[in-house]
């Protein structure tokens, strides 16, 4: 099985989160990414702004910031005029 390349776990992170905020095992399922692993890709885009952390309850969720949403989108413009087919 090849191995995804980090921009596109990013990317499906921050897609995950558009349609509303997410505690960490509903954001390792949705991108696919074992859960121990998930931390990895949280804490970078938590640090650049991209993500925001929250807490309720003792259980932590994370949201897309309006940056994260901006970046996502340019970088879907980018994506879609690449010749993938």
């Amino acid at each position: 099985m090849k191995k995804r390349e980090a921009v596109l776990i990013y990317m499906e992170l921050l897609s995950s989160l558009l349609d509303g905020p997410k505690g960490p095992t509903r954001l390792a399922q949705a991108c696919n990414v074992n859960y121990g692993r998930i931390e990895g890709f949280t804490g970078p885009l938590l640090r650049k702004g991209l993500i925001r952390s929250a807490a309720t309850d003792g259980q932590e969720t994370f949201s897309i910031t309006e940056e994260g949403a901006r970046v996502y989108e340019e970088w879907l413009g980018i994506w879609r005029k690449l010749p993938l087919d």
